[in-house]
């Protein structure tokens, strides 16, 4: 019999001829280009082929050559050998290993044609996506973006979100601001990094589609501004009105005059109050000593 360690020991050398067989299996673009000559061409010289290259590398060094980049940068990537079939995203990155019958037996290769196919590499763009409209409304990846060339369909721009919203074109809003010189994507998908911080996609355009008065203050910085402030002016103009109310309309610097006014005044009477208070004691002790003298001659004289 086959002892326990032995077989733990023939599963791992299975597993390992398995994973190493799969590394060898990929044929590369160059295998399919032959028959997808359109795709190939399409394809050679879009995002996807220069994923290593396009000033990948520098980057890759600079933050320390983390092997874990090259699952999305490379194709066939194992983290743990650290090696890798070919560079770049090429076909065998979203279609699979190529099938052995693929080329002569017509063994199909499907691709599912939808969001998820991105979303490996492209997370941040996919969660904007999720939250997004387009998203609710089943428009995917595919309906605006080329798989192979990574171009936007219809040459992009106002023709392609007019093939779906043509009346949003027509609008006040939309046509004024086309008028300036501005597109969809210049409020609808603004670039939020600048090209020297894109690192994990996120130099992408914004795909939630959303336009918040973060987008609208690039433009109209005094007018977003002003209208944040509305509501404390507003309540500034109601407090200095209740205070014209009770003060009848009168200024600070008036009633400051009229304060100081009053207190000279209660001063004054009160000083007015110890003179006279002094002087009622005074004539009170004199009525007493005069009405004393008087009963005093009165029984001398008896």
């Amino acid at each position: 019999m086959i002892s326990p360690v032995s077989k733990a020991l023939w599963f791992v050398t299975l597993l390992m001829f398995v994973c190493v067989a799969q590394a060898e299996d990929y044929a590369g673009p160059g295998k399919c280009r032959g028959c997808h000559k359109d795709e190939y061409a399409g394809w050679k010289d879009s995002p996807h082929a220069q994923a290593f290259s396009n000033g990948f590398q520098e980057t890759w060094k600079d933050l320390g050559s983390q092997f874990y980049c090259l699952v999305c940068h490379a194709t066939g990537a194992d983290i743990e050998a650290e090696t890798f079939s070919h560079p770049g995203v090429t076909c065998e990155s979203c279609h699979g290993v190529m099938s052995k019958g693929h080329s002569k037996k017509g063994a199909v290769m499907p691709l599912p044609i939808t969001s998820e196919v991105c979303r490996d590499c492209h997370k941040r763009t996919f969660q904007e996506w999720q939250i997004s409209q387009h998203s609710q409304n089943n428009i995917r990846c595919f309906d605006c973006h080329g798989a192979h060339a990574q171009s936007l369909r219809s040459s992009g721009g106002d023709i392609l979100c007019g093939a779906c919203h043509s009346k949003r074109l027509e609008d006040f809003a939309h046509a004024t601001h086309q008028l300036e010189g501005l597109h969809c994507n210049s409020c609808h998908m603004p670039v939020t990094a600048a090209p020297e911080d894109v690192i994990e996609g996120a130099g992408a355009a914004g795909h939630t589609l959303f336009v918040g008065t973060e987008v609208c203050g690039r433009c109209h910085a005094d007018m977003v501004h002003s209208s944040a402030q509305l509501p404390e002016m507003r309540e500034r103009l109601i407090a200095a009105t209740k205070g014209e109310y009770l003060t009848g309309g009168k200024g600070a610097v008036e009633l400051y005059e009229e304060v100081r006014t009053l207190t000279w005044m209660l001063d004054s009477a009160r000083k007015k109050l110890w003179s006279a208070w002094v002087l009622g004691l005074v004539v009170g002790l004199f009525i007493g000593w005069l009405f004393a003298w008087y009963v005093l001659v009165k029984q001398r004289s008896k």
